[in-house]
């Protein structure tokens, strides 16, 4: 039941008016019933389908063309799968490239050169493509560890905030034991702790927990954020829920409790990094929907790095009917295998009945081989 009704739920909001925004073609009958399909189901008629409608020029078939064929790779030969690939003797990568800026910046999700990582994570989120952003500036950092001329968007809103804590840490940490200025990098970090910034209060558990050792020798923050000791405590256990919530790191042996997770939920609204979960939940548990954003957090925790380049883009598919479909739920809830895991889940089960029932749906989904 809970299946059927997914899928109404998504052929309804497919049925639905698009935006004005949205690219020619996407409101094709055809195309939109081969994406219908694709959201359920790997059907390589459906990616056959989406092919022959690109090819007689359907810019939003063209533009999802790339990604079902990453959910459904072709078969048959060398010769036979690539020829599936094309459109109009072209890769089907480079033939949406050339026609849709997002497909051009987001480049298959490929990170070869950082130089570059941080003006296509502008363009992306300038284009509604905020978790693709995420994606490229997650690359810059573990490139760069946060060094050199810090991307604006990394310290706002608009990007996870354990993000720009690795950042502000790798460069904090290098300037102190490799070449820079620590002092310099030590004023910035109280300046955004000053500012209320969750990604300051982040970087500071964050160094507490990793590099201890740096306090000692640039000085503790704590005294130059003018705050009362209630309100530095309430900082640094909100600080540490986020941390402990997020996927941007290992998450160990220690579960999740479910105060933690509600305490992350609370924190993280209006963020980008609570987003998925929200969509998620707005979809599938709309009457719990408080319970349930923390449930996700407990787990699988924040979903980022995941489901990227499954979604397609916005221009095509709005992201809360991609996390109303079975594709959207199989990507953005990931299984975990770190020993947390099992008690994160009873623990995700506990806060939201919905969610738990969510969860079981998931169980029985599959995509790909």
């Amino acid at each position: 039941m809970v299946r059927t009704l997914a899928a109404l739920g998504v052929l309804l909001a497919l049925a639905a008016p698009l935006q004005a925004d949205m690219l020619d073609g996407a409101d094709d009958r055809a195309f939109r019933a081969a994406l219908t399909t694709l959201l359920a189901r790997d059907d390589p008629a459906a990616v056959a389908t989406l092919r022959d409608l690109a090819e007689a020029g359907n810019a939003a078939a063209l533009v999802t063309l790339p990604l079902a064929l990453a959910w459904v790779p072709p078969q048959g030969n060398l010769k036979e799968k690539n020829a599936q690939r094309q459109v109009s003797g072209m890769k089907a990568q480079d033939a949406a490239a050339a026609i849709h800026k997002a497909t051009a910046l987001w480049n298959a999700g490929l990170t070869d050169y950082a130089s570059d990582l941080p003006d296509r994570a502008a363009g992306l989120l300038a284009s509604g493509e905020g978790e693709k952003s995420t994606v490229l500036l997650a690359a810059w950092v573990n490139q760069t560890g946060g060094r050199g001329d810090l991307p604006p968007q990394l310290l706002t809103e608009d990007t996870p905030a354990m993000l720009g804590a690795f950042a502000l840490s790798g460069r904090l940490t290098h300037a102190l034991y490799f070449d820079g200025s620590p002092h310099e990098e030590a004023i910035f970090l109280l300046s955004l702790m000053r500012e209320d910034r969750l990604v300051g209060w982040l970087t500071y558990v964050h160094l507490l927990e990793t590099e201890p050792d740096v306090f000692s020798i640039i000085g503790d923050p704590l005294a130059g954020t003018g705050l009362s000791a209630a309100g530095t405590e309430a900082r640094i256990e909100d600080a540490r829920a986020v941390r402990a919530v997020s996927l941007l790191r290992y998450r160990g042996e220690m579960p999740i409790p479910a105060a933690t997770a509600t305490r992350a939920r609370e924190v993280l609204q209006g963020r980008a990094e609570l987003l998925p979960a929200t969509r998620l939940c707005q979809a599938r548990c709309p009457d719990s929907l408080a319970a349930c954003e923390a449930a996700v957090l407990a787990y699988p925790g924040e979903p980022f790095g995941g489901f990227e380049a499954w979604q397609p883009f916005v221009d095509v598919l709005a992201s809360l009917d991609f996390a109303a479909s079975d594709r959207g739920i199989f990507a953005l809830i990931r299984p975990r295998s770190d020993p947390a895991a099992a008690a994160d889940r009873t623990t995700a089960e506990s806060l939201d009945a919905c969610y738990g029932r969510l969860l079981a749906h998931r169980d029985a989904l599959h995509f790909g081989p």
